[in-house]
């Protein structure tokens, strides 16, 4: 996934994902990925703006596939992982516990768990973000038994 958001924004613009699961079930194991620029093939500006057009795609493929929509990832620019203020006041989907993942270096080279930021939305109560091991210990990659 990493791989293909660098290649989305071709080491000069941020790119995107929803991570979905199934309904069923309380794990949050990602069962498909949705890249952003799929839903809306213009929202790749520099930063994202996505239209609302491609929610409603988004929505649909949930609703015939059983999937919901566990977290989204994005990239930034540079080592920075913290949400922007844009970030903050926009998030990609407004649920509580919802998660928003950001990947440094535009994605350009592999990225560890533990680089990531990890972003929970609490609603009225803002955000909670995790960082390095406290980020590594809520993502995890590889193979479940």
């Amino acid at each position: 996934m990493i791989e293909e958001l660098g290649r989305r924004g071709e080491g000069r613009r941020e790119a995107g994902a929803f991570l979905l699961a199934p309904r069923k079930g309380e794990r949050r194991r990602v069962s498909r990925i949705v890249y952003l620029d799929d839903l809306d093939p213009h929202c790749l500006v520099g930063s994202i703006h996505l239209n609302g057009d491609a929610y409603s795609a988004l929505w649909s493929l949930c609703d015939r596939d059983q999937l919901r929509v566990i977290a989204d990832i994005h990239t930034h620019p540079g080592k920075g992982v913290r949400q922007s203020a844009i970030d903050m006041d926009n998030p990609m989907v407004a649920r509580r516990g919802h998660l928003a993942l950001i990947a440094p270096d535009l994605a350009t080279r592999p990225i560890s768990p533990r680089e990531l930021g990890v972003h929970e939305y609490l609603a009225e109560d803002g955000w909670s973000s995790r960082f390095g091991r406290k980020a590594r210990r809520l993502v995890y990659v590889g193979r479940h038994p």
